[in-house]
């Protein structure tokens, strides 16, 4: 891309950038970059915080289209071919390497789903509502679990008589070597001797592992979807992994929505999956425009709300975040997490993403880490349930949907997924 105009300027906030951005250059703006100043003031005193600006209009650029044709050249060329075979009359086999990467082929079934089975799926999930307890509530109720970890964690270890016969155990001891916190472990220990053995500790560990369901539609959760997740833990390949799934292999309706509007090649990645997909994508700047957009895609089966790619430090765009959040009024959200980060860094993701009520994980990454032992402490710490797993970048195939047999044979056997 290649900026035809270019404007520079004062703001006070991401959205107030946003708004002043498309009143001078229309509704195509895009902000190319903003950093934080202070203003004002006398002899140095009181200046106030404000944002410095640059937006402008960008075309597309030959010699642009071509590198990044180049750098993307093998994920959308195999996409080209799923989405081809599928069109015929024999659909793909995944493309994954004799179970080396550890995909279970959830997403890309033997023989078609049927579309009414999916929509079965989906209505089942719909047929039931709930009264559901105020957003306040739900943010409040993950600020409250998150002190108790942290002050569990800060607490440091126990040293009764009965901890240390627990400590002895070989699951603890085998639990905690998969960097699954000691206190969890020893609590599943106390869990699993109350059953008295009666069942392998490995099988009945998988009874342990909450997820939002064994195939992808109940997985996915509704029909309004958002994703959230700090910047780096491929939230928008994630996505596109999805819509590629449900389009071809689902047969819904798929609409993907963008509010990341700061990163460029973001939404370019995103219209260009959705281009080879041939399925609609909506650009909305401004949560004022979702509703719009909502309307404009009203007979649509699925709708995936990409959002921007958020520092869980920046308060500013966590603000932003609850304003797409109200606007969007998703029935999903997925919080999008790397699984190859520390237990401590998770925390810090969750309480800064949390103030929109979170709904499920999905892990990214698996390929990049030799432990997950933190994904079951966050299961067990916030009672979230997992939706997803991620490997790799190939489109649409290095996506499956979270088992509870599937996690414990990763936490055991980590060779799965480890690309060699």
């Amino acid at each position: 891309m290649k900026i035809e105009q270019q404007i520079e300027y004062e703001a006070r906030s991401d959205a107030e950038a946003i708004q002043m951005a498309r009143a001078r250059l229309g509704r195509e703006a895009v902000i190319l970059s903003s950093r934080p100043v202070k203003l004002g003031g006398v002899l140095g005193l009181f200046k106030r915080d404000a944002l410095w600006v640059t937006a402008g209009l960008l075309v597309p650029d030959q010699e642009d289209i071509r590198k990044e044709s180049r750098e993307r050249m093998v994920a959308f060329q195999h996409l080209l071919e799923v989405r081809k075979a599928v069109s015929g009359a024999v659909p793909p086999e995944p493309a994954v390497r004799a179970r080396e990467p550890g995909m279970s082929s959830a997403f890309a079934p033997s023989s078609p789903t049927p579309a009414s089975t999916v929509t079965r799926a989906y209505e089942s999930n719909k047929t039931a509502p709930q009264a559901e307890p105020p957003i306040a509530r739900e943010v409040d109720e993950i600020k409250e679990i998150l002190g108790k970890v942290l002050a569990r964690l800060d607490g440091g270890p126990q040293t009764s008589a009965e901890d240390v016969q627990i400590d002895e155990d070989e699951n603890v001891k085998m639990l905690t070597q998969f960097d699954v916190d000691r206190d969890i472990a020893k609590d599943i220990a106390v869990e699993y001797a109350k059953t008295k053995n009666q069942t392998p500790f490995q099988e009945w560990l998988t009874s342990l592992v909450n997820t939002m369901g064994s195939d992808p539609a109940k997985a996915i959760g509704g029909r309004k979807i958002l994703f959230a997740g700090p910047t780096g833990v491929g939230k928008t390949t994630t996505i596109a992994k999805i819509a590629a799934s449900q389009s071809l292999w689902g047969d819904r309706k798929v609409v993907l929505m963008t509010a990341d509007t700061y990163r460029i090649a973001a939404v370019e990645q995103l219209r260009t999956y959705a281009k080879i997909l041939g399925i609609p994508i909506e650009i909305t700047a401004d949560p004022r425009d979702i509703q719009g957009a909502l309307r404009k895609h009203k007979n649509a089966d699925l709708i995936l709300m990409d959002t921007a790619g958020r520092s869980h430090y920046d308060d500013g765009r966590l603000d932003e975040l609850k304003a797409l959040y109200e606007a969007f009024s998703p029935d999903t959200v997925h919080l999008v997490m790397a699984a190859n980060i520390k237990y401590r860094d998770m925390l810090n993701v969750i309480d800064r993403m949390g103030v929109v009520p979170l709904s499920a994980l999905i892990f990214t990454k698996l390929d990049e880490t030799a432990s997950y032992g933190t994904i079951l402490n966050v299961m067990r710490d916030f009672g979230l349930p997992v939706s997803f797993f991620t490997v790799g970048q190939n489109v649409p195939n290095d996506i499956e949907v979270a088992r509870g047999d599937r996690f414990v044979e990763l936490l055991y056997n980590t060779s799965l997924v480890r690309n060699e």
